[in-house]
């Protein structure tokens, strides 16, 4: 009988515990609300379309800032924006003028030899061909007179002397092209030379940056988010800041990757200036980025920017670089049902909840369609009803 007793004490601790253990399932009772979906984000504000400000692209080496104008600046056209140092530019023509002086002179002296020596191979060659004369008028060739050896040696410097002729012709011709070989080469280092001079005295020239036309000026940020200053080093090109034109205002938006759900073109913001809280601008999505991209080198998170064209014209408030929160809406309002996404679980193309049953001891799977989601939440299509009461975890009998 006690041993009975016992079984029947353990059978009701274990059916106790049972029912704890279902007792500690959060569940949700689920009822249409109006479900809207939103994305908060943050920006900037920048202009449509704008006059870009560059350093000049002639020069090979980056520019040292020496004067800026004062950012959010108004200036009107022919105003000088940026003053780059020129000192290296000075120190690169002088040099260039003295390495062409020097290359002159060397080139002067090169053709003062090859004329000398030209005209010592000439002489020379004239002498020759007089002395040849001499050996063909007073020819040897009477047997009588001289013997037979020194015919031969007077025949002998016949043909010495032709070609000694030919020897020098064809030193002349082989030292003249030569010597025009070193002459071509020191004017194609005179030419280098006053390339060099060229593109320094243009950079001279380009030292000034000047407004194109009237506006209000925007320095533009470098690849570290740092905006030019003096002292800085600009790369030829390099884009320095820009006249933007207010008339039409974008909020430049960045989006973390994770929190991008339903992004579309033509979706409605709402943008708050930090500058002027307490009035809310409407803008429309014109653009979205096709990649997620860093901000920052070190920091890995990633970010669709996405560009809204900001409905109402403002010139006084809406200013190029100002900082602002904007509200993504993503869908329009609707009374539906809902469910944390924690509470839906999936597998391949079947997306399920677990139904609580109605004595509330129990929890069913039950399959489901879901229409759109967010990062917490999805809306409900089909598969459960209004008073439906849902597990938000997988319950305890269900779990490995």
């Amino acid at each position: 009988m006690k041993k009975l007793s016992f079984i029947l004490t353990i059978c009701l601790s274990l059916l106790s515990c049972s029912q704890q253990e279902e007792n500690l399932i959060p569940t949700i009772d689920i009822s249409k609300h109006e479900v809207q979906f939103v994305i908060n984000t943050q920006g900037e504000l920048e202009a449509a379309n704008a006059t870009p400000i560059t350093a000049a692209s002639q020069s090979m080496r980056p520019l040292t800032i020496a004067w800026i104008e004062k950012n959010y600046t108004h200036v009107k056209k022919g105003d000088i924006i940026v003053k780059f140092d020129g000192q290296d530019f000075e120190q690169e023509v002088d040099t260039a003028q003295f390495e062409i002086e020097k290359l002159m002179l060397t080139k002067r002296q090169k053709q003062r030899e090859m004329g000398l020596f030209l005209d010592d191979f000439q002489n020379e060659g004239q002498v020759v061909d007089f002395e040849y004369q001499m050996a063909q008028q007073f020819n040897i060739d009477n047997p009588l007179l001289y013997t037979k050896i020194e015919m031969i040696d007077a025949g002998n410097n016949e043909e010495f002397l032709q070609e000694k002729t030919k020897h020098l012709k064809k030193m002349e011709s082989h030292y003249q092209t030569k010597s025009e070989s070193e002459i071509g080469l020191i004017q194609s280092q005179e030419k280098l030379q006053q390339a060099k001079l060229q593109m320094n005295q243009v950079g001279l020239s380009a030292l000034d940056v000047k407004a194109p036309h009237d506006g209000l000026l925007v320095l533009s940020k470098g690849w570290d988010g740092s905006l030019p200053q003096t002292g800085k080093s600009i790369f030829p090109g390099m884009k320095i800041a820009k006249l933007p034109d207010l008339s039409t205002m974008n909020a430049k938006l960045y989006v973390p990757e994770i929190e991008a759900i339903g992004l579309e073109k033509g979706q409605e913001v709402l943008v708050t200036l930090h500058a002027y809280p307490e009035k809310p601008f409407k803008a429309t999505i014109k653009s979205v980025s096709k990649t997620a991209q860093t901000k920052q080198r070190d920091n890995p998170v990633k970010y669709f920017i996405v560009t809204a064209e900001i409905e109402e014209k403002d010139e006084d408030k809406l200013i190029p670089g100002q900082r602002l929160d904007a509200t993504i809406l993503t869908s329009e309002k609707s009374n539906s049902l809902s469910l944390p996404i924690q509470a839906i679980f999936r597998k391949g193309q079947e997306t399920w909840v677990y139904l609580q049953d109605s004595n509330g001891s129990t929890f069913t799977k039950k399959t489901v369609q879901i229409g759109q989601c967010s990062t917490s939440l999805c809306l409900i299509k089909s598969g459960i009803k209004e008073g439906d009461t849902i597990a938000l975890t997988k319950p305890f009998e269900e779990k490995i």
